[in-house]
C-alpha cells in the first residue's frame, strides 16, 4: 500500500515511521524545506518506550510528487485541511482512502467531499509524539486509536476494516466504532474544556482544576459542551469524560495546552474547530453556551494580529 502522510510534524512522523517499521512504502508531505531535508536525509529515529528504532524516509511537497496514494492520513492543523486537500488532490485515485485523526470537528466533512462516503474514515488518538532532537521522536506504547466510517450505517465499510488491520499491523492499539462520532465528541468537549481555558486565562491545567474561578469556568464550559453534545444527539459518556479531563489533571498539571502555547507564542490557534466549533454548533442547535463563546472570543482576540 502506497500510503501519504500529510503534515510531517511529531504525530505524523510517529505514525509514519511505525508504519514504515511494518514494511509499507510511505511518503511524508509537508510545507517545511527543513523538514523535508530533514526526513530525507536523516530518516526518523523513533524511540518507543526508551526503545530505538530508526528507518529510512522519503518526504516531498505534495506539489513535487506525481506518484498516486492508496491511503492518506492527516496530521495537519484543521485550518490548513482545505489547503492540504487541494495541494494533493492530484495523487489521489478513486480508491483512495482518508483517515483524518485532527483534533476538533469538521476535518471528516472536508474529506468526504474529495474522497466520498466509502473512503472517508474519522477518528481521535491519545498516542504522544514528542521532538527529542532534530531527527529523534519519541512516545509511548501506552495510547489508543478510535476510528470508522465517518458516515455510519452500522456495518463496517471494506475502507475501515483495511485501515484498522494497517494501524494494528504498525503496533496501534487502534479500535473500530460504528458509531464514531462518540469518541470524536468526548475528545472534542475534553479538548473544548481544557483548550479553550487554557486559550482564554493562561493557565496551566492544575490552575484550571485546583483555583475557584479556574474550575468554575471548568464546570460551566464542561455542562455547556454536554449540552450540545445532547442536543446533536450524539450519546457521549460524560463518565468517561470527566474520568479523561481528570487523568490529564493529575499527569501533566503543570502543563500548558497547545492552544495556551500557541496564543503565548503569537500563532494562530484551532479554536474554530474545538470550543469555537462547538459553541457554533449550540448556536444551531438553539442550546446556549454563554461561557464558552466568550472564551472563545477570548482567545480569538489574544491572536488579532498586531501593527
Amino acid at each position: 500500500m502506497k500510503i501519504a502522510v500529510i503534515g510531517a510534524g511529531a504525530m505524523g512522523q510517529l505514525f509514519g515511521a511505525r508504519f514504515i517499521a511494518a514494511g509499507e512504502d510511505v511518503v511524508f508531505f509537508d510545507v517545511m524545506d527543513q523538514t523535508i531535508d530533514a526526513l530525507n536525509n536523516d530518516g526518523i529515529e523513533l524511540i518507543i518506550d526508551g526503545e530505538s528504532t530508526h528507518v529510512e524516509a522519503k518526504a516531498a511537497k505534495s506539489a513535487d510528487y506525481t506518484e498516486p496514494v492508496d491511503f492518506v492520513l492527516f496530521f495537519t492543523k484543521g485550518f490548513h485541511t482545505p489547503g492540504a486537500i487541494a495541494g494533493a488532490k492530484h495523487l489521489f485515485h478513486e480508491n483512495t482512502i482518508a483517515l483524518t485523526l485532527q483534533n476538533g470537528i469538521g476535518n471528516g466533512e472536508l474529506l468526504l467531499e474529495t474522497f466520498g462516503e466509502d473512503n472517508t474514515l474519522a477518528g481521535v488518538t491519545d498516542y504522544s509524539a514528542d521532538r527529542a532532537g532534530a531527527n529523534a521522536i519519541t512516545s509511548s506504547s501506552y495510547g489508543s486509536i478510535a476510528m470508522g466510517d465517518l458516515v455510519a450505517d452500522g456495518v463496517n465499510s471494506d475502507a475501515a476494516v483495511q485501515i484498522h488491520e494497517l494501524l494494528t499491523r504498525a503496533g496501534f492499539n487502534a479500535e473500530l466504532f460504528d458509531n464514531v462520532n462518540i469518541p470524536i465528541w468526548e475528545k472534542l468537549i475534553l479538548n473544548t474544556v481544557l483548550n479553550t481555558i487554557g486559550g482564554a486565562t493562561g493557565l496551566t491545567l492544575a490552575e484550571t482544576n485546583e483555583s475557584e474561578p479556574g474550575h468554575r469556568l471548568f464546570e460551566a464550559v464542561l455542562a455547556e459542551a454536554l449540552a450540545v453534545a445532547e442536543a446533536r444527539q450524539v450519546p457521549v459518556r460524560a463518565d468517561v469524560i470527566r474520568e479523561h479531563i481528570d487523568t490529564v489533571f493529575a499527569k501533566a498539571g503543570s502543563h500548558k495546552t497547545s492552544m495556551t502555547q500557541d496564543v503565548e507564542a503569537g500563532r494562530r490557534t484551532e479554536i474554530d474547530a474545538i470550543g469555537g466549533a462547538v459553541a457554533k454548533a449550540g448556536l444551531e442547535a438553539g442550546v446556549p453556551t454563554p461561557v464558552l463563546s466568550t472564551l472563545a472570543d477570548v482567545v480569538r482576540a489574544r491572536t488579532l494580529p498586531r501593527g
